[in-house]
């Protein structure tokens, strides 16, 4: 299953996406992955990685809000489908829930 992983991860750099540009798989790739790791272990590795994945300070967060959801729509419906209540929550968390959601999203693409 090795090369396959290999195939998916050298497929995610190559495409220079959101993906690549958040989540270090190359280290992955040359240094973690091991011959016997099956697809559910790498996207479960994937996954965990891609849930730690955070934007902080307000800044960051609003820009990342306006380039990708500027009416919040979307970003409240995750932290909602979540059970955060309006009241509890702010720029970094609907920000890092938006960025884990289109990680998700971009990865599902490559599995």
């Amino acid at each position: 299953m090795k090369n396959e992983i290999i195939e998916i991860i050298n497929e995610i750099i190559k495409d220079d996406g959101l993906l690549a540009n958040n989540l270090d798989l190359e280290y992955y790739r040359d240094n973690e992955l091991e011959e016997e790791t099956e697809i559910d272990e790498f996207t479960e590795y994937v996954t965990d990685r891609i849930n730690e994945q955070e934007i902080i300070y307000y800044s960051n967060a609003i820009e990342f809000l306006s380039e990708n959801d500027d009416s919040l729509l979307n970003s409240i419906e995750l932290a909602e489908n979540m059970g955060y209540e309006l009241k509890n929550i702010n720029s970094e968390l609907l920000a890092s829930l938006l960025l884990q959601n289109m990680l998700l999203t971009e990865f599902n693409k490559y599995i």
